[in-house]
C-alpha cells in the first residue's frame, strides 16, 4: 500500500472510528452513509406521522402566507429533493416556499439519488381563506357537481368570476351576477376536487372540495322511490303512461310527485300536460292536474303534491294516467322527506388539542341556525397515550364558568353518540353573537364535520 493509500485509509478509519464513538457506533446512523450507491432518507424530525391512514399535516397556514418547509436527506450530495402538491410538481431543492390556494393539499416530498434510488413523504397542508376572500356556499347541495349539468351557486365576497377550475379542469359557460355564480361542469372522471375561481383581475382563489358525479344531487334527508321509467312520447290517447293504484298504493297524501320529461319539436308548435286517471273526463274532478301549456318557462322537472283528493280519484279509478301533446316522459318519481336535511357549516379534518388546535365558527357562519335546531358534530377518537378524551363547546372567549360554556366540558366515550348533537338554544345564539363564535376544543378526537338541522 503506497503513501498516498495508507493516509486516505487511516483518515477514512479516524471518522468511522469518531462517528462511531459520539454516536454509539452504527452503520445505521444516516450520517455516515454517504456514498450515491446509498438508499436516500429523509431525516427531518419535524415531518409529522400520519394516524388512522391518514397523512399528517404538515402546515396549518392563510392564504397570504408561502408555504416554506427544508428537509435534510442523505446522500446530500448524491439526492435530488421534488416537492409535488397534488400530484403536481412546484419545486425543486432541500427548500420550498411557494404560495398556495386555500383549501386542502397533499404534499409529496420524493427524494431521488444520481443511481435513481428514492424515498418520499406524504403529508397533508392546511391552507385557510385569508378574511375577505370569495366564499362559495358549504351545503352539501351546492357542492355537488353533476356532469353536464348547469351550476348555480350562492356566493359571498366575490365581485367578479371570469374563470372556474375543477381540479385542472376547467369549466366552460361561466358567469357571475346579484351574488351567484353559474358554470357548466364539464365531462371528467367522478370524484371529490378542489375548486377555485379566478376574477376579472387575474387573481386565483380556492374554494374548498366539491364533488364531481354523473348523478343528481339527493338530499340525505329526502327518499326518493321511482315509479315509472321509460321513454315515451306523448300523444293524446294513441300514447301515454299509465301508474296504477297498486302501484301508487304507498305513495303517502302530502308526498311529492316528479315528472321528469323533454320537450319535443313539433311542427305546430304545440305542447301540454294533463294528468287524470284511466277514466279520462274533462270536468275538475276528473283531473289530478288540470291541462296547461308546456313552455320553456314550466319547471324540468314539473313537481306537485300527491293530495287527498288526488289520492282518492286515483284509489276509485284505478290509477294515474299522464296524458298530453308534445312531450317525452321519462321518469316519474315520489319524493318523501324522511329527515330533516342537514347544513353544512364546517367541514375538514380537525384533529382537536385544547388552544393548539381547535375549531372556530363564526358568529356570522352561526347567523342562520335558528333557536331550537339541532347541531351535529361528526367525529372519531384518535388513540392517545394517556387515553384522555374531552369535548368542549365554548366561544373565543373560553373561560371556565357554566355561562362560558355552550356545551360544558365532559369525556368522550366509546359509549358518547356519534355524531355528538345538541339543541342550540337561545342562550347559546345570546352567547355566541356576543363572543364572535362558538369554538370546539378539548383533546383526543378529530372532527371531519359540523352540521345543523332544523
Amino acid at each position: 500500500m503506497n503513501i498516498k493509500n495508507i493516509s486516505k485509509y487511516l483518515a477514512t478509519a479516524f471518522v468511522a472510528f469518531g462517528l462511531a464513538a459520539t454516536t454509539g457506533c452504527s452503520s445505521d446512523d444516516p450520517f455516515f452513509t454517504a456514498d450515491e450507491n446509498d438508499a436516500p432518507r429523509i431525516l427531518n424530525t419535524d415531518l409529522p406521522e400520519g394516524k388512522g391512514g391518514e397523512p399528517g399535516e404538515i402546515a396549518n397556514i392563510e392564504r397570504t402566507q408561502n408555504f416554506t418547509f427544508e428537509v435534510k436527506v442523505t446522500p446530500v450530495h448524491y439526492t435530488t429533493v421534488n416537492w409535488y402538491i397534488d400530484g403536481e410538481e412546484v419545486a425543486e431543492g432541500l427548500t420550498i416556499d411557494v404560495p398556495v390556494l386555500a383549501g386542502n393539499h397533499i404534499v409529496e416530498i420524493v427524494a431521488t439519488t444520481t443511481k435513481g434510488l428514492s424515498t418520499s413523504r406524504t403529508c397533508k397542508l392546511t391552507v385557510r381563506p385569508a378574511a375577505g376572500d370569495p366564499e362559495l356556499a358549504t351545503d352539501g347541495k351546492s357542492r355537488w357537481l353533476t356532469i353536464g349539468k348547469v351550476k348555480t351557486i350562492e356566493c359571498k365576497n366575490v365581485n367578479s368570476v371570469t374563470k372556474v377550475f375543477i381540479g385542472k379542469t376547467e369549466a366552460t359557460n361561466v358567469s357571475y351576477a346579484d351574488g351567484k355564480l353559474t358554470f357548466t361542469v364539464p365531462s371528467m372522471e367522478e370524484d371529490d376536487y378542489q375548486v377555485s375561481i379566478e376574477d376579472a383581475t387575474g387573481m386565483r382563489y380556492g374554494c374548498g372540495i366539491f364533488t364531481v358525479s354523473s348523478e343528481d344531487y339527493v338530499d340525505p334527508g329526502i327518499k326518493e322511490t321511482t315509479l315509472w321509467e321509460g321513454d315515451t312520447d306523448i300523444n293524446w290517447g294513441e300514447s301515454n303512461v299509465q301508474i296504477s293504484a297498486e302501484e301508487l298504493a304507498n305513495v303517502p297524501v302530502g308526498a311529492t310527485i316528479r315528472l321528469e320529461y323533454d320537450i319535443i319539436d313539433m311542427p305546430e308548435g304545440y305542447h301540454a300536460m294533463r294528468i287524470t286517471t284511466p277514466w279520462w273526463g274533462d270536468n275538475p274532478e276528473d283531473q289530478i292536474i288540470p291541462q296547461f301549456d308546456l313552455t320553456e318557462d314550466t319547471p324540468n322537472p314539473f313537481e306537485f303534491t300527491y293530495t287527498e283528493a288526488n289520492k282518492a280519484i286515483v284509489d276509485e279509478r284505478g290509477g294515474m294516467l299522464i296524458v298530453g301533446y308534445g312531450y317525452k316522459v321519462k321518469k316519474v318519481v315520489l319524493v318523501e322527506g324522511v329527515a330533516p336535511a342537514e347544513t353544512t357549516l364546517w367541514e375538514g379534518s380537525a384533529e382537536i388539542n385544547w388552544g393548539d388546535s381547535n375549531i372556530n365558527i363564526t358568529s356570522e357562519e352561526l347567523a342562520d341556525v335558528p333557536e331550537g335546531a339541532t347541531i351535529n358534530l361528526y367525529y372519531e377518537i384518535i388513540d392517545m397515550p394517556e387515553g384522555y378524551h374531552a369535548m368542549r363547546i365554548t366561544t373565543p372567549w373560553w373561560g371556565d364558568n357554566p355561562e362560558d360554556q355552550i356545551v360544558p366540558q365532559f369525556d368522550l366515550t366509546e359509549d358518547t353518540p356519534k355524531p355528538y348533537s345538541f339543541t342550540y338554544t337561545g342562550a347559546n345564539k345570546g352567547i355566541v353573537d356576543e363572543r364572535g363564535g362558538m369554538l370546539i376544543v378539548g383533546y383526543g378526537y378529530k372532527v371531519t364535520k359540523v352540521t345543523y338541522s332544523k
